[in-house]
């Protein structure tokens, strides 16, 4: 059993209670703004710790031809491993026409499930939502609806296309697998090791369907030198010019043997720019969790509520 408590800001509890409930009442939040908030706060978190951020500088130039192999294999050797994840959280999403701030909790199943719940109001579930390879499920407890479907939601968001595999390793603060890595290059700032690539595709042997196939990540990864651990990524798919994820990680410590951040910055630099704060509270690791989910007989989709609308 792993645990691990930090003090981080909080949540402005009074304007979520005085106006959040009648604002995620209402259609437009709901399917504009909340929905895809809450999808994408699954997308990006690490693991809760105390202490001291990476600074050592690169001392030499890594040299290109050696560069990408020596990187991939500290990557790989330093990347979080786990069964299960059960997280504390608090929230905030600024963009250009709303702040809000919110609290809940994640459960990870490794390579199962990704399971949120919610509150809007200390102590009050206002939505839960589960993701598995297959598919994106999520209850509004507010206006008593559901919404059952896959990956579009997110993507278009994100404005990247993303798969459970995808989302889990942003997650857990790990590359993606079963992506090629011989396409990289690398450079060097003056305290991380760059390495980029113009196009990386899955690889042929976990392709699974057609937008696997056609799916060509353009992704720059700035790596900090003393714990081969992702500091920064900028992701953008190559048929999208305009639009692209750019994810912080900051205060890298000790976790058990492993490192990982407690503070994650997603910016989506889009027609409409978007950026989430994400501080953990407690985490633990390795536990036996459950992650239930059960969409009531009385809830109503969500489609068949606008269409009635």
């Amino acid at each position: 059993m792993k645990h691990c408590v930090i003090g981080s800001w909080r949540a402005n509890w009074a304007v979520l209670e005085n106006g959040l409930i009648k604002k995620l009442l209402t259609k437009s939040i709901m399917s504009k703004f909340l929905l895809p908030v809450l999808l994408i706060t699954i997308a990006f978190f690490s693991a809760c710790k105390t202490g001291r951020e990476a600074k050592k500088e690169i001392k030499e130039t890594v040299k290109r031809d050696t560069g990408v192999e020596f990187i991939f294999s500290k990557m790989k050797d330093a990347q979080f491993d786990f069964r299960t994840m059960n997280i504390k959280f608090q929230a905030k999403v600024e963009s250009e026409k709303t702040n809000l701030s919110f609290g809940g909790s994640m459960r990870i199943i490794k390579d199962r499930t990704i399971w949120l719940s919610l509150s809007a109001v200390i102590g009050i579930e206002a939505f839960r939502v589960s993701i598995t390879p297959d598919s994106v499920k999520m209850i509004n407890r507010l206006n008593k609806t559901y919404f059952k479907g896959d990956y579009q939601l997110i993507n278009d968001l994100l404005k990247t296309p993303f798969d459970f595999d995808m989302l889990q390793a942003l997650v857990t603060g790990n590359d993606f697998s079963y992506y090629e890595n011989n396409i990289f290059k690398v450079g060097e700032d003056a305290k991380t090791y760059k390495i980029a690539t113009p196009g990386r595709k899955k690889l042929k042997n976990y392709v699974a369907n057609q937008s696997d196939m056609d799916r060509v990540l353009v992704q720059d990864l700035w790596i900090a030198p003393d714990n081969f651990k992702i500091v920064r990524q900028q992701i953008k798919e190559i048929s999208k010019e305009n639009s692209k994820l750019v994810v912080d990680y900051s205060a890298f410590v000790a976790f058990d043997d492993q490192f990982l951040a407690h503070q994650i910055d997603v910016n989506v630099e889009a027609d409409q720019k978007m950026k989430v704060i994400i501080d953990f509270e407690k985490v633990s690791v390795d536990e036996e969790i459950t992650v239930p989910f059960m969409i009531p007989e009385s809830f109503s989709s969500m489609d068949q509520q606008q269409n009635n609308k």
